[in-house]
């Protein structure tokens, strides 16, 4: 059996609504009764809210729903309340506060805590005679003391309104006629044990999907001439969570690889207006959907998921829409805003405003792109060479490449300076000692141009003489000197050390954060042998930047691979530009010709 779903009022009311009835259970694997008076004023002052805001507009309440209450059948009427038990006891309690004002407000369930039903003791009658007990009694169990503090506190919170008598017809009102609890009656089968761990102990809720499902099943099957379609659903619904829950296609359409207990929310999500906030209110899809549903019943709903589903899927198996649609999520877009923008458009013209969607995220021209500077524009900075990237994966002559925006997802990358000129962060000894080490082994094991063979013996043996002083009399300025001269010996000869040139494009790269810490520091013949290194071992290294450092860029008549010139500089601008110069503004002329 699969779990059933359906609002229920909390008392009877209107006509054909189904209410809270029934005697339940709250097993030994439960704790007792432990609302304090914040929660329980916080329940009246929602629903008397909710009243007011719609008086206020001139309209009656809308509905409003209260968390589900999750249920066992333990037969006839009999209900183990595995998840709720706090919000059924305050609603009954508040009933009965009611009740004692106005004869018609009458509760139609029960409740007895398992463990309390001690001879003298029974939970169901201290609930149905409350009022009439005395101290001795209310104090004689935990749960009866907890009990009987917040009907205190619902008692002084009918006192203290204007019209205490009019307070208890509106909320009788609200509780028969548009507050709801969501009723889920979990599948036969369901270990109760386990499932109150996962609500309760491990704070893991029902999700939107989990309701969601409940009542597309619920509204699919024999009742309405179906027998087979609930298995139908059933079965596509494993199918598609599936699918989502593939890392590469996860991280497609969200730009995460943060894991969700259920993935398939993220097809409703985005078939949901949005909330208006930061994060959605919980169970706003649901309700959304609910809405949905009533208007134009489940089988079409369904339908919509099927056909949504298919759409995310032939994007994701399309090479060209993977990696088109895959960087846009990545910079910011999302899909559901991609999906409404599909919504009116061919195949190929959708195609074609991916293109002009990207150019306007992008918002530069060649230009602008000359002008970007590490430091400056570093959110810039990045989402080019991330479409360099992207787009060198798709015009690669493999056709079963991808780019993985997975791996883009889960590591967390920096721009990485190709050649440094400086050693920032280097402030304590040792520090400086390991960069001085590692610096002149590089130096000792390069082999030298006979223009700079003396070069590299003088800056190593200033390196050797600054190691071999006593630790603490080593000094900055010492320290600075070597710095500039092995930086001079590894950058191109004759080559000028320009802000622009230094911090521009031409010399920057995206790599992972936990390796950019380690070669931030170091001149590029050592930042080139370590990426080998971690190339070699199996590390993800973005492809631009693997090609940075393996001289792919640079034409092989110029190369010289322990330095990182102008020459090269040039050569990787120009293929730079090459990848990414369809997504870049087109400039114009002072007569509005376009510039070449």
């Amino acid at each position: 059996m699969e779990a059933t779903l359906e609002p229920r009022l909390v008392i009877p009311g209107n006509d054909g609504e189904p209410f809270i009835s029934g005697d339940f259970l709250v097993a030994a694997y439960q704790r007792g009764y432990r609302w304090g008076r914040h929660e329980v004023r916080q329940l009246l002052d929602d629903i008397k809210a909710n009243a007011d805001d719609a008086r206020k507009q001139g309209k009656t309440p809308s509905d409003y729903y209260l968390q589900p209450v999750v249920v066992l059948s333990r037969g006839e009427g009999l209900w183990e309340l595995v998840d709720g038990q706090q919000r059924l006891t305050t609603l009954y309690l508040i009933a009965k506060y009611i009740g004692t004002r106005d004869p018609d407000a009458k509760v139609e369930y029960t409740l007895s805590y398992e463990t309390r039903n001690q001879e003298g003791n029974d939970s169901r009658h201290f609930l149905e005679h409350l009022e009439t007990l005395d101290d001795e009694v209310r104090k004689s169990n935990i749960d009866f003391h907890h009990i009987a503090v917040a009907y205190d506190e619902i008692t002084e919170w009918f006192r203290e309104q204007t019209n205490p008598k009019k307070a208890a017809n509106d909320i009788y009102n609200a509780l028969s006629e548009w507050v709801y609890v969501i009723w889920y009656e979990a599948p036969s089968d369901t270990n109760p044990n386990d499932l109150f761990t996962r609500l309760n102990r491990d704070r893991i809720p029902l999700t939107d999907s989990e309701l969601i499902k409940a009542l597309v099943l619920s509204n699919s099957g024999a009742a309405v001439g179906q027998p087979g379609r609930q298995e139908e659903i059933a079965a596509q619904w494993d199918a598609f969570e599936r699918d989502l829950r593939d890392d590469q296609f996860w991280a497609f359409l969200t730009g995460s690889t943060t894991r969700r207990p259920t993935h398939i929310d993220f097809l409703f999500e985005s078939m949901t207006p949005p909330a208006g906030l930061r994060v959605r209110p919980r169970y706003w899809t649901f309700e959304k959907v609910r809405d949905d549903i009533e208007k134009r019943g489940a089988a079409a709903f369904w339908r919509d998921v099927v056909a949504r589903h298919g759409l995310l899927t032939g994007w994701f198996h399309d090479r060209e829409l993977y990696h088109r649609i895959g960087y846009l999520v990545a910079i910011g877009d999302s899909v559901p805003d991609l999906i409404e923008a599909s919504r009116s458009q061919t195949h190929s013209a959708f195609r074609a405003a991916l293109v002009d969607r990207t150019r306007q995220r992008l918002k530069l021209s060649r230009d602008e792109v000359s002008l970007l500077q590490y430091g400056k524009n570093d959110a810039k900075c990045t989402d080019v060479l991330l479409l360099m990237n992207v787009e060198t994966v798709l015009a690669s002559s493999d056709r079963g490449a991808r780019f993985s925006f997975h791996a883009y997802a889960r590591d967390g990358w920096s721009l990485e300076h190709i050649h440094a000129q400086n050693a920032e962060g280097l402030k304590k000894e040792n520090q400086r000692r390991d960069w001085l080490e590692a610096h002149v082994k590089k130096i000792r094991s390069t082999e030298w141009s006979a223009e700079l063979a003396p070069a590299a013996e003088q800056v190593a043996g200033l390196i050797d003489a600054h190691l071999a002083l006593a630790p603490g009399r080593t000094d900055d300025i010492g320290f600075q000197e070597i710095l500039d001269k092995a930086f001079a010996l590894f950058g191109s000869p004759g080559g000028s050390s320009t802000q622009e040139n230094l911090h521009g494009l031409s010399n920057l790269a995206l790599l992972q954060r936990d390796f950019n810490s380690k070669l931030n520091n170091a001149v590029f013949a050592l930042k080139r042998e370590r990426v080998v290194e971690l190339d070699e071992a199996g590390a993800y290294i973005l492809p631009c930047t693997r090609n940075v450092f393996l001289k792919y860029y640079t034409a092989a008549a110029d190369q010289q691979l322990s330095i990182w010139g102008p020459q090269d500089q040039e050569q990787y601008y120009e293929k730079l530009l090459a990848a990414i110069g369809t997504f870049l503004a087109v400039e114009v002329d002072a007569e509005g010709q376009d510039v070449a």
